[in-house]
């Protein structure tokens, strides 16, 4: 297969959002890719089931993130009994009862990470968070130690993560590592859905040379689909504030559920619970109904 100018698609964080995903989908048709690559967290969005479905008739390269684990650990009975009863889990209790059994079976039986491997190309390891922890952030100028042990603790030429909807790349000591961004609700101010195109590339460069080289996208799509998603299937509602500081970041390319937690987890120690793990119920209802969601759901503010 490793001809000269195979491309690969790499997708992260789809969090059930089928208009996100179909828009990628058609802006990569033109390039032709040979596969998709698709670093983890699928649920979270109204449409996990016709998402996951959808990349697997692709026959895509997939591994499990932190969501898609946390949601395994509901279903088999091991999460905290918070996750069962708090207000502040409303989200993930909607999430578990819309997703069909196949659905689950399928994420239980994906690997952590994994090293994705074509005829005559140089090996990817494919990671959520980071090779040691799929919930731990790589952010390269914020962070670099973070960075330098991944780089470590992996030996393969290209480093795939995603998790933190960020894109960036950084080329280190003739190794490659990027995070193409999210397909849902990137969080770099951008309103839309993001991915990356890896080509090889061959012809054309010194002898030794030949490597992957990675080309970020940005995909509008149409905003209304997925609003209408969040109210039509109940997730806007029964999700709970999370549910709809979710939505936020799809709207305006910003982080409105960390926005909202760290106003409740505030009113939270206000109230003498300044070390809890888990908001108290009615914190988290005075949050949901202080918070100013007016100024949250606006774009750039």
């Amino acid at each position: 297969i490793g001809r000269d100018g195979m491309r690969l698609a790499v997708l992260s964080d789809v969090h059930g959002n089928l208009p996100a995903l179909e828009a990628v989908l058609a802006d990569m048709q033109p390039c032709e890719p040979d596969g998709i690559i698709v670093a983890g967290d699928y649920i979270g969005g109204p449409q996990a089931n016709e998402t996951i479905g959808l990349l697997r008739s692709l026959g895509s390269w997939m591994i499990r993130g932190n969501s898609d684990s946390g949601l395994l650990q509901y279903a088999t009975g091991h999460a905290p009994e918070s996750r069962r009863t708090c207000h502040q889990f409303a989200l993930l209790r909607w999430v578990y009862r819309h997703v069909n059994k196949e659905t689950l079976e399928y994420l239980k039986s994906l690997p952590g990470q994994r090293v994705v491997e074509v005829t005559e190309t140089a090996p990817i390891r494919v990671v959520h968070g980071s090779p040691r922890n799929p919930s731990e952030s790589i952010f390269p100028d914020r962070d670099p130690a973070v960075l330098d042990l991944a780089l470590a603790q992996t030996q393969e030429p290209v480093l795939v993560c995603g998790h933190t909807h960020i894109p960036w790349q950084v080329e280190r000591d003739g190794r490659l590592v990027f995070n193409p961004g999210a397909v849902c609700g990137p969080l770099n101010g951008y309103i839309g859905a993001q991915y990356a195109l890896l080509t090889w590339q061959h012809e054309g460069v010194p002898a030794g040379d030949d490597r992957w080289q990675v080309e970020h996208r940005a995909v509008p799509y149409d905003l209304n689909r997925i609003r209408a998603a969040f109210q039509e299937s109940g997730l806007l509602e029964e999700g709970g504030a999370l549910a709809r500081s979710f939505l936020c970041s799809i709207e305006t390319g910003r982080d409105g559920a960390v926005d909202f937690l760290t106003y409740a987890y505030g009113l939270a120690a206000e109230a003498g619970f300044e070390d809890c793990d888990v908001v108290p119920d009615e914190i988290w209802e005075q949050a949901t109904a202080t918070f100013d969601w007016e100024a949250a759901a606006r774009s750039g503010g």
